[in-house]
Order: structure tokens, then sequence, then C-alpha cells
């Protein structure tokens, strides 16, 4: 009866289909949105990836077979076109993972799975590594043992910098049998360093909300770890190699074709971060003592700006506020682009009609404004500060400058003795480039 039924009134039965799939969509997104802050306590790996099927299968059969550890495995497909694809549909239930037609790069992917995230701590794995016996305990006991340390990472067997040892296996099996012996906790193997490698990286969700997401200005995957772990440092927190943790890498299977993406990389760090002098100066903020703990990115953005994030709304940030612009299709100043992680660092400080905000930015580029809160300077040598919370705030390079949109900004220029009655504070650098509109 219950075929002929069907057979009799197929068109009712489909728009009943087509009402309760649309209410199940719209419940199941209700629920997302309310769990969205929900998260558990273990730790997530996300692991991007781009036709490297083989070394993929590997890599999750060694986190399964090494990780008795509570975690959840997220792989970001950057539009592989050989087994990947069928291989985690095959895997649905046993891990996430998110399948894109075109290929994001290192720093994309790695944003798709941050945003997916939802442990209390996290791994960003290379999809050319395999991990060992107690590779994610030594990593998460090495974390969790100094607030002050905010991105952990092993040595390995393969890589350009000093967390590369020696070696002597052959094959797999001789490889974990050297990491069983190799990796017995000891907190006396833990050493800081000032440059981290990201083939394996550690870190807490709370630091992650501090500094933020990966620049997917990067392509393909070089320089976005150097910038990533810059970034972390000027929190004022710290790297540390755990050498008690070895976990293998093949080394460089997905980097080895994308040499021109790593001189274009290599130009827009520089440009970035400017010069070795110039990062030579962050130092000092870097290493400074930890008197302001919880440093986020914010803390090095400009003032009197206008930003927005996924949604419609423009904010105007003041005295580290963001107030919603009222009537801001009237605006046609460009906004700068934040991920909405960023915006939540700002609390909600109220509203602002369009009218007043046209009246703030034409103050802050006219030649007739005073030198107050928000305005640019420039010293006699060239460089550029701004005035936030009465201090003189440099803007790191010219890169920066323009991706806040200072160029219709007057500045004032000022002498030594003028810049001498300022303190200074943190320097503003560039924000982190978001391609995907999800974030």
């Amino acid at each position: 009866m219950r075929w002929r039924s069907l057979r009799k009134f197929p068109r009712k039965n489909y728009k009943n289909y087509l009402k309760g799939y649309a209410a199940g969509y719209r419940a199941g997104r209700l629920i997302g949105t309310a769990s969205y802050h929900q998260l558990f306590n273990g730790t997530s790996i996300i692991i991007p990836t781009y036709n490297q099927f083989r070394y993929l299968k590997d890599c999750i059969e060694s986190i399964r077979r090494h990780t008795p550890q509570s975690y959840e495995l997220i792989i970001i497909d950057n539009g592989s076109t050989d087994a990947t694809p069928a291989y985690l549909k095959s895997q649905a239930g046993r891990l996430r993972y998110k399948l894109f037609q075109e290929n994001l790069g290192f720093a994309g992917g790695v944003n798709q799975g941050l945003m997916m995230a939802k442990g209390t701590s996290i791994v960003i794995l290379n999809n050319d590594t395999i991990v060992t016996t107690n590779w994610l305990s030594n990593l998460l006991m090495c974390l969790k043992s100094d607030p002050t340390i905010g991105l952990v990472g092993p040595v390995t067997n393969n890589l350009s910098n000093d967390q590369k040892i020696r070696v002597s296996y052959k094959n797999k099996s001789e490889m974990q049998r050297f990491a069983r012996k190799y990796n017995r906790t000891d907190p006396w193997r833990w050493r800081r360093t000032k440059v981290i490698m990201g083939y394996c990286l550690l870190l807490s969700r709370e630091v992650f909300e501090r500094v933020g997401y990966l620049d997917e200005r990067f392509l393909k995957g070089t320089c976005e770890d150097v910038d990533y772990y810059l970034r972390i440092r000027l929190l004022g927190l710290d790297l540390v190699i755990a050498e008690d943790t070895f976990i293998h890498h093949y080394g460089s299977v997905t980097m080895r074709s994308f040499q021109d993406a790593a001189i274009l990389n290599n130009s827009f760090f520089r440009e970035k971060w400017g010069e070795l002098e110039q990062i030579a100066r962050l130092e000092a903020v870097m290493d400074s003592p930890r008197t302001q703990i919880n440093r986020k990115s914010t803390d090095f953005y400009p003032s009197h700006i206008v930003v927005k994030g996924t949604e419609t709304n423009l904010y105007w940030v003041e005295n580290g506020e963001r107030y919603i612009v009222q009537g801001a299709d009237g605006f046609t100043c460009d906004a700068v682009k934040l991920p909405q992680l960023e915006l939540w660092n700002w609390p909600i400080g109220g509203v602002i009609s369009v009218e007043a905000l046209r009246l703030k930015v034409s103050e802050l580029s006219s030649p007739s404004s005073i030198k107050t809160e928000g305005c640019l300077v420039q010293t006699q040598g060239g460089e550029i500060y701004q005035i936030k919370h009465g201090s003189l705030h440099r803007i790191t390079t010219q890169h920066a400058f323009r991706s806040w949109g200072f160029e219709c900004r007057y500045m004032h220029q000022i002498t030594q003795v003028d810049k001498n009655q300022f303190l200074e504070g943190f320097p503003i650098i560039a924000p982190p480039i978001i391609k995907a509109d999800n974030i």
C-alpha cells in the first residue's frame, strides 16, 4: 500500500520531501551556529593536502596507531585529482574533511581547518609526515608546562634547520623502533628557540584566538610558518623545540614543485616585514619583559580605522572598541577585511552614524587637523607613527601603511624633540590577508 500511495501522489510527496529537507537544513544550521563555540578537551589535528594520497593515508594511519589521546582529524583537500577525495569520503564518520575544487595553498587550507577545529589544542601537520609513539603526549606536556610557551614542534630526519637530527633507520619499521627509544619524556630536552619550522606545530586554542589565522598571501606553502611564529613571538610567547619528540618527515614532497611560489613568497615576506634590520627592531618587543600579559594581534593594529568581517556590518575602531556603523550603505571608503576572530578582540562600544564617521575620517585626512588621537605623524627620518592611547606606534613597513588604507590620511611632520615627548607603544603591523569569505 505504501508503494502504491507513493506512485499515486509523487508530486505531493516530493514537495513534502523538499519542505522537510529545507526545515532540516535550517535546524542543522541553527544547531551548528549555537554549538560553534563549544569545544572538546582534546586536540584538533589539521592536515592540508594536495595530490598526495599515499602519503596522506600513511600519515592518517600513523596518527590512529600512535595517538591514544582525545583528538579529531580535520583534512582539507586543495582540489586533489588523485584518489584523495574518494578516500576521504570512505572515511566519513572517522574524520572531518572538506573538499575544495581549487588549491587554496597551504595557508588557505590550514585556515579552513582552524575555522573547523573544536579542540582545546591544535596541531598543524604536513601530509608527508609519519607520527610516532608518544608524539602528541610529549608535545602537549611541553606546551602545558609553561604559559609563556606559544608554539611547540618536534625534531625530525629531514629539515633545513636545527630541528633535524641524524638517523640510521632504513624503513618504517626501523623508524618506529628508533622512535620508541627516542621519544622518552624529558623536560631537560625542551629548548627555546627563535625559529621553528611548520611541518608539525602545536599550539593552544587560547594562543590561536590571540594570534589569529595564517596569512593567505603566501602562496602554496613557504614563509607562512615564519610569518606565523613572528606574530606569536610579538605576543611575548616563546617557541620551543621538544627534542624528546621525533616524527618522520619525507621532506618537501608537497613543496618541490612550488619553487616559483617560494620566490614570490620571499619577496612578499620582505615587503610585509622589511629587511633583517627592521625585523631585528621587533626583537626588542618580542623579548621585552612580559609586563603586559595576554597580548593579542589587535594590540598591533592601529586605531581610528574602518573594518569589516564576514558579516555585512562595517565597524569603526577607536580606543580599543568597535562601533557599528549605521547607514553604512552610504559610506564609500574601503573597509579593511579582518577575520571574524580578530574582530571579536574589540568589544562593541556602541554605534556611530555614517555622517559622524565621515567627519572623523575627513578630520584625519585634513592638513588643518591637530596632532591628536588617531592621527599620523612622520619623523624627520621618514618613519611614520600613529598616535594611539597617547603613545607613538611605529608603522613597520609601507605594506602595513597601505594595508590599513592610510594613503589618504594626512601626516603631520614632527621633530625629534616632539617625538621625545611621547612614549613608544607596540609597532603596527599588517593584518593577515584572508581570501576566503567564510573566515
